[in-house]
């Protein structure tokens, strides 16, 4: 008889390995209870099963089947999955990298994303601190309190004070840190705008208690003479002429000479203001009529609150007629 060569077919010539069953192609891989690794399908002993309650003996005569379900390709239990790691089928601790590598660039992704935005918010806190104190440093806002600056502010207005118009400085100490800027030489520092002048209303210290911040209205500089009389002001013997006030004075100062680096101020509210022609009577045996000018915070720039109030500060250029 010639050779098929296609091979031998199932059933020609060819010894029946599993006498039970024809269909030896569709017979499931076999295990046996030393091998619990193997692929879980029936037992072929007809022993009795163990006395844990995994597997139930069939009809006599056939396999063992598992009792939690009909499929034998069923997986493993999970305390037996548990007992074994990569490291006992011999893989490498980096095998799970390797075999999905594209996980590995998600968690990289993830922290360089988580990375950059730390860093961004970072330097978002930073730069508005850096905003917050450049502004603060320039800009302060007040209250008003009480009614000695009436019509000009009211009492509980709010504003803003600009505290860099009379920055000064020392050219010598700049000097001492920038070589090719020269020095002056003296003592004295320049203003790096200008100095206070007659008719700005400003924010300062209170000579006579620093902790307490007023607001006035500048009237003398340095070096003029200021006297009060018959309900007006002058000023090296030339009257003011003031359209800003709520009232005339009804008392009378004077005459007095503004010392250097020093200013001679009232409210526009004159009958009901604490100021330069009062504070000399705290302190007789010394001069107190005036604000020194390191005492002097800034000039009074907006009123922002309320709303209605809102605009700039009525500060004024004044000068005496005679000039």
């Amino acid at each position: 008889m010639s050779q098929d060569p296609r091979g031998p077919a199932f059933g020609d010539d060819q010894p029946d390995e599993f006498p039970e069953h024809s269909d030896a192609a569709e017979r499931p891989p076999s295990r046996t209870p030393d091998d619990p690794l193997a692929p879980f399908a029936p037992f072929e002993s007809e022993a009795s099963p163990p006395e844990d309650g995994i597997l139930s003996p069939g009809p006599a005569g056939s396999l063992w089947q598992p009792e939690f379900g009909d499929d034998p390709y069923t997986d493993v239990p999970v305390s037996l999955e548990l007992s074994y790691t990569g490291a006992d089928i011999g893989l490498s601790p980096h095998a799970y990298e390797r075999a999905f590598p594209y996980e590995q660039r998600r968690r990289k992704a993830n922290g360089a994303r988580a990375r950059r935005v730390g860093r961004e918010l970072a330097e978002t806190v930073i730069l508005a601190l850096l905003i917050f104190f450049a502004v603060r440093a320039v800009v302060q806002n007040f209250r008003v309190e009480g009614s000695s600056m009436q019509p000009s502010l009211n009492n509980n207005e709010y504003l803003l004070v600009n505290k860099a118009i009379y920055y000064r400085f020392d050219m010598d100490k700049i000097n001492q840190f920038i070589p090719f800027i020269p020095g002056d030489g003296d003592d004295e520092e320049r203003h790096l705008f200008r100095a206070p002048r007659r008719g700005d209303v400003i924010v300062f210290k209170y000579p006579l208690d620093p902790s307490r911040d007023f607001i006035k209205r500048v009237i003398g500089v340095p070096g003029d003479t200021v006297e009060v009389r018959d309900g007006t002001v002058f000023i090296n013997n030339a009257a003011l002429r003031e359209d800003y006030i709520l009232t005339t004075p009804n008392y009378t100062y004077g005459p007095k000479t503004v010392p250097e680096a020093q200013y001679f101020v009232l409210g526009d509210n004159r009958r009901n203001s604490f100021d330069s022609h009062q504070w000399g009577n705290s302190c007789p045996n010394q001069v107190c009529d005036f604000v020194p000018e390191e005492n002097i915070i800034g000039q009074a720039w907006v009123t922002y609150w309320p709303y209605d109030a809102l605009g700039f500060v009525n500060n004024k250029i004044i000068k005496p007629l005679a000039d």
